[in-house]
């Protein structure tokens, strides 16, 4: 598993089918990588290369990003309560 599908895998496990998911990650990438200024998060590298703590903050960084793209693609989503923060 990559670092992306690790993130896209939360995102699936908290009810967005896997297209859905794949769209969010679209956006959040680059809001993710913008954490760090400077730094490229290795998103096709293996999960595993990074701690457990840093999933922690980008699930919290993207959170927000999956709300909003469910309020513009998927209002009635039953999942939609599983991103607010």
């Amino acid at each position: 598993m990559t670092t992306r599908e690790r993130l896209e895998k939360y995102l699936q496990d908290n009810g967005m089918f896997l297209d859905q998911a794949k769209s969010v990650m679209d956006l959040a990438c680059s809001e993710i990588d913008n954490i760090v200024p400077g730094y490229t998060i290795t998103w096709d590298q293996p999960a595993e290369n990074y701690p457990d703590k840093m999933y922690s903050l980008w699930i919290h960084k993207l959170q927000p990003i999956a709300l909003k793209w469910i309020d513009e693609n998927a209002p009635e989503a039953w999942f939609r309560d599983m991103f607010k923060e």
